[in-house]
């Protein structure tokens, strides 16, 4: 059976909704924790970006580009 694009957007927007009644239901000390991790994780994703982009890189200059960005300078 093949998907379709409607049949994509339809699960992604359930999917939405049920992320949305799960934040609701955070404490405010869950939300900043979860905020926390997701800022985490989407660093080091960057992070194996700027590794994958410029492989001759050093591990410093990876971090220095990271908080580059980060910063947005």
């Amino acid at each position: 059976m093949e998907i379709t694009s409607e049949q994509i957007r339809q699960e992604a927007a359930e999917c939405d909704a049920r992320k949305v009644e799960q934040a609701r239901r955070m404490s405010g000390a869950e939300k900043l924790r979860a905020g926390a991790e997701l800022f985490e994780e989407a660093c080091a994703m960057s992070l194996r970006g700027i590794r994958f982009h410029h492989p001759e890189w050093t591990d410093e200059q990876c971090r220095r580009e990271l908080t580059r960005r980060v910063l947005l300078q």
